[in-house]
């Protein structure tokens, strides 16, 4: 989690920085590439602001309305960061650059674009650089297969959300930067303003795979099916357990997961032998999934009323 915080925390201060720079390049040039590239460096900016929200939300810890702690706040400010900021941004790219297609050229020095282009591409570049890095401690950590495994199947969507950011921002600059040159050695604005709809149209394809994921999470989704057959296996080693009639998890935040088990124990066990074994069960469940941090164990009974 200290990882995706210094990754949220590059990414605010690399689009704080650049938004003015490209508002004021758009106003001296009318390039609507660098108007679009404004929409989602603002929009970055209220992100970033959206996901610290809710990592603070989520350090509150449990109380009477929240039994079970807040840590989904941190899945509830990621989706409404795709949907509201990432999407927005996203459509009003490209309706900037369809309005733009078939408007005169006009002369300027496009010269302050490229600065501007060519030190947020820096930017960006160091903020993807930090959430490679991020995504691949994830990987590691996790066991993911690469990249995309460990896009379709992490559960830390804020920091999720801010690589996707970082990606698509490092896209848009390039777009950005080609729609300005073509757009001023042809004279023709058609490429300056496809430059705004590609980045539009980016913006949302993201959006959309990222609420997807969000919300998966939202309404309740369990360990990966690798995390599920460890936790099998360490359950069934317990001396005393004789089979796992049933196994659930629930994601409560990145870090905090719901475990709730029926086992099948050795009919033989007195009570304190059975609390032993219990607890003995407890100790496998978070030897093997750390981020356990409510686990119910529950010793299904025979018709006579004997636990088994």
């Amino acid at each position: 989690m200290v990882s995706t915080r210094v990754v949220v925390y590059v990414s605010l201060v690399a689009s704080f920085v650049i938004a003015a720079a490209k508002f004021v390049a758009y106003l001296v040039t009318g390039n609507v590439s660098m108007l679009s590239q404004t929409y989602y460096s603002l929009s970055d900016v209220g992100n970033q602001i959206l996901l610290l929200l809710g990592f603070r939300l989520s350090e509150k810890g449990a109380s009477k309305k929240h039994p079970f702690g807040r840590g989904k706040e941190q899945y509830f400010f990621a989706f409404v960061v795709t949907v509201l900021l990432f999407g927005i941004a996203g459509f009003a790219s490209v309706r900037e650059g369809y309005s733009a297609l078939g408007t005169a050229h006009q002369a300027v020095d496009v010269r302050i674009n490229y600065a501007v282009l060519g030190v947020a591409l820096v930017f960006e570049s160091i903020a993807l650089y930090k959430s490679v890095q991020g995504l691949q401690r994830e990987r590691d950590a996790k066991g993911f297969a690469g990249f995309v495994d460990t896009f379709r199947r992490t559960k830390d969507t804020p920091l999720l959300t801010a690589a996707t950011e970082n990606v698509v921002a490092v896209v848009g600059v390039v777009l950005a930067i080609a729609g300005v040159y073509l757009t001023d050695v042809t004279g023709d604005t058609t490429y300056d303003a496809l430059a705004s709809v590609g980045i539009g149209l980016l913006l949302m394809a993201f959006a959309l795979a990222l609420a997807w994921e969000s919300r998966s999470l939202i309404v309740g989704e369990g360990v990966t099916r690798r995390e599920r057959r460890g936790l099998y296996r360490e359950i069934e080693a317990v001396d005393g357990v004789e089979r796992v009639l049933d196994l659930r998890t629930m994601h409560m935040g990145p870090e905090d997961v719901l475990v709730a088990t029926d086992l099948s124990f050795d009919p033989s066990l007195d009570t304190p032998a059975l609390e032993s074994t219990v607890d003995d069960v407890e100790s496998a469940i978070r030897a093997q999934l750390p981020e356990a941090d409510r686990i119910y164990v529950e010793a299904e009974r025979d018709d006579t009323g004997s636990i088994r």
